[in-house]
């Protein structure tokens, strides 16, 4: 009985079979593929697409075992809320284009767990770590006695100096502050978001300088955490007193959502009764109803300057110590001037 030959398997392509078929040499399509930045836009996206086409995959553990390099990089980040995905977002193309791969890596706001995610690039895991917001308390260099190569994105990493890539969270929340009492509030409240967050605090100083310098009273600040329900209940909090606030400022959107489903349940009404002010411009504050003013925070492009940075820091190429970001107001349909100014 006869039996028929096994199809011929197709050789994988290689690199030298994508240098051919584009005419070009192998150190080009590599640069392509590694980086990027050197080469002409459309230099790149020739490679990329004879590489889709011709299904070539590079053997990334030789390359990087020459290289001394794992093309990893360690995201820590604080909490998987939507506002650090927005980070993300922006640290994953950059990195995707600069031949890199990322990992998130959750710390629940644990300083031991921080140094933990330290220590393992110093040992060799990953090429450096993007900290997105640290926890506050400083952790301890690891083992080498010197940290590896890391950018602090969203705020300065006090105590460390790392390079960063921010926003002044301070001057925002005063600015938003400021949007209220432009308006003609004097009632204002705060709700902050979690005491372990740098930036809460940062947020919470900025709204407490607006209101010394309008000579107003802060005698309305609640504690919180970075979410609607705990914004909600800090606004029933706000609402059981004896004189109410006549505008909110919550440290974000999520706290904004929660305070005016505080508001409407006790048959309030936004801005009508009391105005609302979030801040980071999430996706959420677009959505919701009614559309919340707030704070627009870079968050993408935050993230893509903070791993075309630390690109930088890894090739020993010049960079900017500390790149500061702009934000602005977005005044939608949660705040207006109060009933009786």
């Amino acid at each position: 009985m006869s039996m028929s030959a096994p199809p011929l398997q197709r050789r994988p392509a290689t690199i030298k079979d994508v240098a051919r078929e584009l005419d070009i040499s192998v150190a080009t399509v590599s640069r392509a593929m590694s980086k990027p930045h050197l080469l002409r836009p459309a230099t790149v996206a020739r490679v990329r697409e004879a590489v889709e086409r011709l299904g070539y995959r590079p053997n990334l553990v030789a390359q990087n075992l020459k290289l001394g390099s794992t093309r990893i990089i360690y995201v820590v980040v604080p909490a998987m809320s939507l506002f650090f995905f927005d980070v993300f977002r922006g640290i994953e193309r950059a990195a995707l284009e600069q031949g890199y791969s990322v990992v998130a890596a959750h710390t629940g706001r644990d300083p031991v767990r921080e140094g933990e995610y330290f220590d393992q690039v110093a040992c060799g895991r990953a090429d450096g770590v993007l900290l997105v917001s640290s926890a506050r308390l400083e952790t301890r260099p690891p083992h080498q006695h010197q940290y590896p190569p890391t950018v602090s994105v969203l705020e300065v990493d006090e105590g460390r100096e790392f390079p960063s890539v921010r926003v002044d969270h301070v001057a925002a929340a005063a600015m938003a502050t400021n949007h209220l009492i432009e308006l003609g509030h004097r009632r204002i409240a705060h709700i902050s978001g979690n005491a372990l967050a740098p930036m809460a605090e940062h947020r919470r100083r900025g709204f407490l300088q607006a209101m010394a310098a309008a000579g107003l009273s802060t005698e309305y600040c609640v504690p919180g955490e970075f979410s609607p329900e705990a914004g909600q209940a800090a606004m029933e909090i706000l609402l059981a007193r004896a004189v109410r606030p006549t505008a909110v400022f919550a440290s974000s959107d999520e706290i904004a959502v929660g305070a005016i489903r505080a508001i409407k349940a006790a048959g309030l009404s936004v801005p009508g009764d009391i105005s609302v002010m979030g801040y980071e411009d999430q996706r959420l504050s677009r959505i919701y109803d009614p559309q919340i003013s707030t704070v627009h925070i870079p968050t993408f492009d935050l993230g893509y300057q903070a791993m075309t940075k630390l690109r930088r820091i890894l090739a020993r190429e010049p960079y900017e110590h500390d790149v500061l970001l702009p934000t602005h107001i977005v005044v939608r349909a949660t705040t207006a001037a109060p009933k009786q100014a």
